[in-house]
């Protein structure tokens, strides 16, 4: 501790910028109790750091853009950080930073470590497996940012007790996307979209997992029937090529928009009457309750967290992965549904996500988690 507060330190990969989603939640922690520390294992990115900026401590390990997976000058390095720091949490997010974070705080002798696992299929190899039944299972708790994240986590590390998995969630900051007052014909303008489109919408990296394919095909069983509606969808990756010629072949390509990244994500949403999520795989899409507190009705997969942000069907219609004639009827329930209907179902669904994926929830978790970790840890001291 110092001056009587908590020292915790948040370890990271890789610096690349500010990510919105994440800052509140570790700047909302009660400075009062905790002192934040944020450590890099690289630096790459000249962006300002907002945590330095906020006079929060900030290491980076290495500022080159690439690190091996591990060098042992690396983890000497962060295991000093850690001691000269007088680290009470260390707090690691994802496999390479779980990695040389439990084994460098185990060196410093960190009375409480923590590691944060984001996705599903994170024992997806048998070196993975291998590291984990090692090193995973020396951490004080493993946290998953969802129930389908901490079941693969369980399922496929049996050597991990299981009551050391904790389903944290995640969040979002709701009164952002709830609060926007943009212009749905403006945004539609900016997009290219008529007035009169019925518009779905995607956003994520175009590769497999992202299931983009099934999401074109059944767009053109709708545009068969639906004639005035079209596709937005943001995001770069490896299948631009393919998907762009898979909308040419289904004769569909002239409506269908690949916007690239896109900026502001609540003009995009405004621009859309339902989004879609055609996932094979997922941890606990963001994307999706940020669509819902925007105001728009969403259609989502039956893959990972997905059925966890739409709450089984509560919240959203939710449909197979990988099942493009149920995605389209799912679509086109979507662009005839009542008005009624619709805002009944987007009203229980605000309130859902409301209730659950906001960041003052994730603080109070993990504020609770490190307070019962503490406690645990001096009850344990005071019997020895």
């Amino acid at each position: 501790m110092h001056n009587g507060k908590i020292i915790v330190a948040r370890f990271w990969t890789k610096f690349g910028g500010d990510i919105p989603s994440r800052t509140p939640v570790i700047l909302g922690i009660d400075p009062e109790k905790y002192e934040t520390i944020t450590i890099y294992l690289t630096k790459n990115s000249p962006n300002p750091n907002i945590f330095e900026q906020k006079g929060q401590k900030v290491f980076y390990i290495t500022e080159n853009s690439e690190l091996p997976f591990f060098k042992l000058p690396v983890l000497l390095k962060l295991a000093s950080i850690l001691k000269k720091e007088h680290v009470d949490i260390l707090h690691s997010h994802k496999h390479k930073a779980a990695i040389y974070g439990i084994t460098a705080g185990k060196l410093a002798r960190v009375p409480i470590i923590l590691a944060h696992v984001h996705g599903m299929g994170r024992s997806r190899n048998r070196r993975r497996k291998i590291l984990n039944r090692l090193i995973l299972t020396k951490a004080d708790r493993i946290l998953a940012v969802g129930q389908a994240v901490k079941d693969d986590i369980r399922k496929n590390n049996p050597s991990i007790k299981p009551e050391n998995v904790i389903n944290l969630g995640n969040s979002i900051d709701y009164d952002y996307f709830a609060s926007d007052s943009s212009d749905s014909a403006g945004a539609r303008k900016k997009f290219g979209l008529s007035k009169k489109s019925f518009v779905f919408a995607a956003a994520g990296r175009l590769s497999p997992t992202k299931g983009q394919q099934y999401l074109i095909e059944a767009f053109a069983q709708v545009k068969k029937q639906l004639h005035d509606t079209e596709l937005i969808i943001a995001g770069t990756g490896e299948l631009k090529n393919e998907l762009e010629n898979l909308s040419s072949h289904l004769g569909c390509r002239s409506s269908v928009h690949f916007l690239n990244h896109v900026d502001d994500m609540r003009q995009f949403y405004s621009a859309a009457d339902c989004f879609v999520l055609s996932s094979v795989a997922e941890g606990l899409p963001r994307s999706l309750a940020e669509a819902i507190a925007s105001g728009t009705l969403c259609i989502g997969t039956k893959a990972g967290g997905i059925p966890e942000i739409l709450n089984n069907g509560t919240a959203g219609l939710v449909v197979p992965s990988k099942d493009t004639d149920s995605l389209a009827k799912a679509m086109n329930k979507a662009a005839n549904m009542s008005p009624y209907e619709k805002n009944a179902l987007l009203s229980a669904a605000k309130k859902y996500i409301k209730e659950n994926f906001i960041h003052d929830t994730i603080i109070k978790r993990l504020e609770d988690l490190y307070g019962s970790l503490v406690a645990e840890k001096i009850d344990k001291c005071r019997k020895s």
